[in-house]
């Protein structure tokens, strides 16, 4: 065996040795997630936006972390929220990629149904796929509880389902066992779905033990000796008071050893999860009118509060995990390491660093403009014969957006300007701060090309003082950003940049007015962004306390032409410096 054939191997075995990275709660409908319409899952409502929920999301998923110690969730899937709610659900599915793993699982239309027409299905998991393949915290649970399916059809849908999707590395597919997840062996002796993750659940009402150990044996004969690849995608008890089979059950304390059925289940569960060191799923996190849910709501949107319901069913199953590592969320940081001043010229192309979904969202996978960043964000030269003269974003696509740490500098009412160039028709951009729509629909006056860049100006009404985030989304498909100027005012007009003529003088300056008395680079106080004599972008340097040349040697860059391009309060200002 050669040294790549055994470092694959090895990849695939460390990938599936152990399932115990996987810390998470399921999240459901307050109707249950068997349901033929769109999935509205606790807390949010049928009129949610994207924008809205995504920050039910951010409050949901971030208190299973910030409570329960969280890592992963798991949200239902069916054809009506994937085809027809896509734009809202997305920001759920976003917002728990930018938190940890999310298992996006498939719930038939009624408990014991499977989909009502194939078509919907396949297409379904086409789009899920789509979107969502190449993202490394995202998992695909194929059928929740198969149940409808002898053993031979589950396996040849879910065999359908690797062929049509070819592209999923097989450790994010996971399959349930047949039954209710019940039956492991019966999927994974079969050999086609070798490098696959397993689910099985388990339930109190599948058993009525009243001992830990028979628990234990009963999770141990519907695994049998696939532990190794398997993640518990549901298991869970009561955690509030009710009545079950005319048996009234008040708080339980899961701490402590008994004969109740319900403590027997929860303890024994608990105690071989942690045995196998398998990664789980407590069904459920929240789940309104579920007196098994973990925890419980009040309010609504951004003011959403969760509360444990029973701190001995926590400590159970925190109990049952043995993975420490924590999946921190990406860090979301200004370009160039300071915020943008407003009021000021925001260059399109430097948005905040983070990453996917944190700090932007390209639908595309690579950078279609292929200069100055390496990420799936689309950057264009502004002429394509030089460089020199900066970047835009382009190919755009509606629903994209990009975000801008931003630092008004005092409370007042803005205006801005976003210089634009598109061939479409009603394409521009939205902007946010901070989650709020503070400029529905800036649009680009359409032209005949992509290279004619004029400013398309919104009054974005009153911003408080200090740091905020703006985001830009776009509207339509095909409109180029060149930079968004935010001013103070009713007014902002765009500046002309003047024509920067070829120069070996090593003090050239080249400056475009948009003001009487333009505020020299020295003023700015920003640092500025160096090229290379080709245009490409090679970091930020502070140039606010000494000689811009001084400034790149004190920094490390070699003798040669760079192009130094910074913005000022009135001027956009590009240098020719010569380091000798």
């Amino acid at each position: 065996m050669n040294k790549v054939m055994f470092g694959v191997l090895l990849a695939c075995m460390c990938a599936i040795a152990a399932t115990n990275e996987f810390r998470g709660v399921n999240w459901a409908d307050p109707r249950d997630n068997f349901v033929s319409d769109k999935l509205v899952l606790t807390g949010m409502s049928k009129s949610d936006t994207y924008e809205s929920a995504s920050v039910v999301a951010d409050k949901v998923i971030g208190q299973f972390q910030e409570l329960l110690g969280t890592n992963s969730v798991r949200i239902p899937v069916n054809e009506a929220t994937i085809l027809d709610w896509w734009g809202t659900y997305t920001g759920v599915i976003d917002v728990g990629l930018t938190k940890g793993r999310v298992i996006l699982c498939y719930w038939g239309p009624a408990h014991g149904a499977g989909p009502a027409n194939m078509d919907r299905f396949w297409n379904m998991w086409k789009k899920i796929v789509d979107a969502y393949a190449d993202e490394p915290n995202a998992y695909f649970e194929i059928f929740n509880e198969p149940n409808m399916y002898n053993k031979n059809d589950l396996r040849n849908l879910y065999a359908t389902w690797l062929e049509k999707f070819p592209n999923v590395p097989r450790n994010h597919i996971i399959l349930d066992g047949t039954g209710m997840a019940q039956n492991v062996p019966e999927v994974a002796d079969d050999s086609r779905f070798d490098e696959c993750l397993l689910a099985v659940h388990d339930y109190s009402m599948w058993g009525f033990f009243k001992s830990e150990a028979e628990w234990m044996g009963h999770i141990s004969g519907e695994v049998g000796k696939y532990a190794d690849r398997t993640i518990c995608t549901e298991w869970g008890g009561a955690m509030s008071p009710g009545t079950k089979n005319g048996e009234y059950f008040d708080y339980q304390d899961y701490n402590k050893p008994t004969s109740n059925y319900f403590m027997a289940y929860i303890r024994g569960i608990t105690e071989q999860l942690r045995k196998w060191e398998m990664g789980s799923f407590y069904w459920v996190g929240l789940k309104e009118g579920d007196w098994y849910s973990m925890t419980k709501k009040s309010g609504e949107g951004a003011n959403i509060k969760l509360e444990i319901v029973n701190q001995s069913g926590v400590d159970r199953m925190q109990y049952s995990w043995t993975d420490t590592v924590e999946t921190a969320p990406a860090k979301q940081d200004p370009f160039g390491g300071k915020a943008w001043a407003i009021p000021g010229v925001i260059q399109a192309e430097d948005y905040d660093e983070g990453g996917s979904r944190v700090s932007f969202y390209d639908k595309s996978s690579e950078n279609e403009g292929g200069v100055y960043r390496e990420d799936a964000v689309d950057i264009v030269a502004l002429d394509s014969t030089d460089a020199s003269k900066g970047y835009a974003i382009g190919y755009t696509q509606d629903g994209e957006w990009l975000e801008y740490t931003v630092n008004v500098e005092k409370e007042g009412d803005y205006t801005v300007g976003v210089s634009m160039a598109t061939a479409s028709e009603k394409a521009g951009v939205k902007l946010f701060v901070d989650g709020e729509v503070v400029a529905d629909s800036v649009l680009a006056r359409q032209g005949e090309d992509w290279s004619v860049y004029e400013s398309a100006e919104a009054k974005i009404g009153k911003l408080a003082a200090g740091e905020h985030v703006l985001k830009m989304q776009i509207v339509g498909n095909y409109v180029n950003i060149d930079r968004i100027r935010v001013c103070e005012g009713t007014a902002c007009k765009d500046p002309v940049v003047e024509d920067v003529q070829d120069s070996t003088d090593s003090t050239t300056t080249y400056m475009a007015n948009f003001g009487k008395n333009p505020t020299s680079f020295m003023q700015s106080g920003r640092n500025a962004g160096v090229f290379s004599a080709t245009g490409r972008f090679l970091g930020r340097v502070d140039v606010s306390h000494g000689g811009v040349t001084e400034s790149l040697k004190m920094a490390g860059f070699a003798p040669g032409v760079y192009f130094v391009r910074f913005s000022a309060e009135n001027s956009i200002i590009l240098r020719k410096i010569c380091v000798e």
